[in-house]
């Protein structure tokens, strides 16, 4: 799998239900010990077994928004102990995890999958930015254009980027332990 989106989160976005930049947008550390995400149909946060979330929920803070980027600060557990997390899980907080919407799934970057040590655990977005909605690529004959275009971006903006399922990108982040 690559970091992508929940497919019901996207469609949460198509139907306005989801305000990136007013609405409470949460991360949360997650074990694929007892989750396994299936990002076409997991459509709320209660969906995640309270066994797999190693980190509660953080919101992210300082959000900011242009040309479809979502910008925000570092997003920092604190005090984090358990057993090992291999997903940063994006979604909608509404105060009731069975009307939450899932709306991303962040499975590669730097320090992934992280072991809690007691300390905290702080996700350094790449350039703030978290995630990056854009038009979709046409499918192209010559995959070496796709490839030109994401060592463009990691080369002359020095974003890491990946270029996800329907032209959604999100830039890899790096996890640090204190």
């Amino acid at each position: 799998m690559a970091n992508s989106f929940y497919a019901k989160g996207i469609e949460a976005f198509l139907e306005g239900s989801i305000a990136a930049l007013s609405d409470t947008i949460k991360a949360s550390l997650v074990s694929s010990a007892s989750y396994t995400p299936n990002l076409t149909t997991d459509q709320y946060y209660n969906i995640i077994p309270g066994g797999a979330v190693i980190a509660a929920g953080v919101a992210l803070a300082s959000k900011t928004g242009s040309s479809g980027t979502l910008s925000a600060a570092n997003t920092v557990w604190t005090s984090v102990s358990g057993s090992q997390a291999a997903y940063i899980v994006l979604w909608k907080d509404t105060l009731t995890p069975s009307t939450s919407p899932l709306i991303g799934l962040i499975d590669t970057a730097t320090g992934l999958p992280v072991t809690p040590n007691g300390g905290d655990i702080t996700a350094a977005w790449s350039s703030g930015q978290v995630f990056t909605l854009f038009k979709g690529l046409s499918p192209s004959p010559d995959p070496g254009l796709v490839k030109m275009l994401r060592d463009w971006l990691n080369d002359v903006l020095r974003t890491p980027a990946r270029l996800g399922p329907g032209g959604l990108w999100i830039p890899e982040p790096r996890l640090l332990l204190a």
